[in-house]
């Protein structure tokens, strides 16, 4: 039976950023992905993603997403290929909107450059969208677009040259402690290794079922066609999200080459991540029409492509980096409820502290596991 350092379940973003950090700190690492390389069956696809640094959602991620940026760079000069752009960022919504209290708190809190823009200006100087007049939007800078695919591709080829072993198509099927580590049963081999890593995602439940209170839940990518004229460039429109209301957050990404991203954060149907209906119906475009008629009237709101993916959620929309709660030679990083891949550059630094040194260079005390039994 071949033996690792460490074995890691799932090559998604996370799971890639793991092995890579692992792999470069001398670790002998086998990655076990059961579909294939940059597949579009969970969570980690879709031409690109926003990448932001005044975290709306808890200020305790920004200390995380400085060094999430400063990866991402690095990655960058070593693979030698365009993993994050720069556009600046806007978050729009109203000004007692969790949006934007939200971003203003996370940017006072740790002095981050930032302007808070009324909607007349955020119009005359983007003119691709309108806005109602109680809006209001801060803009920030340094946000932009990640290029999922080469970040994914990038830490497996670097892994790669550092010893990491890889099998795609491959699914685990069990697993199990034993006194010297953990065994890794797939539907090919087996395998033993002193760490195991799940970083399966919306595979997470069925590997460890039970262990944890996780909702998947479906979200539709959409992509349309630019008009003629330039306003929806990546020079002239920045990233953005958008309050409509307390339930619906809509975010846009300018056009880079694929058209214009545009789609709806959150609002999706629950599903079983086996059997995720694919086909994309008009149902799932027609918030996104609407928001595109309302916010973006130069936009035509027929998609030229779309994909579905999953959010894998926990009750309170943060993620999960910790050991299991019976055995510490387990990691578990997944279920980053839909805002999670900016975050897997640093994350798989965190992940290689925590199997290295067992404590990490950074604060992610507000992701334990324990949180859960505690309420």
């Amino acid at each position: 039976m071949k033996r690792f350092d460490a074995i890691v379940v799932g090559c998604g973003a996370m799971g890639s950023s793991v092995s890579f950090n692992l792999a470069r700190r001398g670790l002998r690492v086998l990655t076990l992905e059961r579909f294939n390389l940059n597949h579009e069956y969970g969570s980690s696809h879709g031409r690109t993603r926003v990448i932001r640094l005044a975290y709306f959602e808890d200020p305790r991620y920004v200390p995380l997403l400085r060094r999430a940026f400063a990866s991402w760079d690095e990655l960058a000069k070593r693979s030698g290929l365009e993993i994050i752009k720069r556009t600046g960022g806007l978050m729009i919504g109203k000004e007692d909107d969790r949006l934007v209290t939200g971003v203003l708190r996370s940017a006072r809190e740790h002095s981050l450059p930032h302007k808070l823009l009324a909607a007349r200006d955020v119009m005359g100087q983007f003119k691709a969208l309108r806005l109602d007049d109680a809006h209001c939007a801060v803009y920030e800078d340094n946000a932009g677009i990640l290029f999922p695919d080469r970040c994914i591709a990038s830490f497996v080829s670097l892994a790669q040259e550092s010893g990491c072993e890889f099998h795609f198509g491959e699914r685990v099927t069990r697993w199990k402690p034993h006194p010297n580590g953990v065994e890794v049963e797939t539907e090919k081999g087996t395998f033993e290794a002193a760490s195991l890593v799940f970083a399966a995602g919306a595979w997470l439940g069925s590997l460890l079922p039970r262990l944890l209170p996780l909702t998947c839940e479906r979200q539709v990518q959409f992509w349309f066609e630019p008009p003629t004229g330039g306003a929806f460039a990546a020079e002239r429109l920045p990233i953005f999200i958008m309050e409509e209301n307390s339930s619906h957050y809509f975010y846009g990404i300018p056009d880079v080459g694929h058209g214009v991203k545009v789609a709806r954060t959150h609002g999706g149907t629950p599903v079983d991540p086996e059997r995720m209906e694919r086909k994309v119906t008009d149902s799932d475009l027609a918030p996104v029409k609407s928001f595109i008629e309302r916010r973006l009237p130069g936009l035509k709101p027929i998609p030229t492509a779309s994909a579905p993916c999953i959010y894998t959620n926990t009750p309170d929309s943060n993620f999960v980096i910790d050991f299991h709660p019976q055995d510490e030679r387990v990691l578990l990083i997944s279920a980053c409820s839909g805002h999670g891949f900016k975050f897997s550059s640093v994350v798989g630094e965190v992940a290689a502290d925590l199997l290295t040194l067992r404590k990490p260079a950074l604060d992610i005390s507000f992701l334990r596991i324990g949180r859960f039994s505690e309420k």
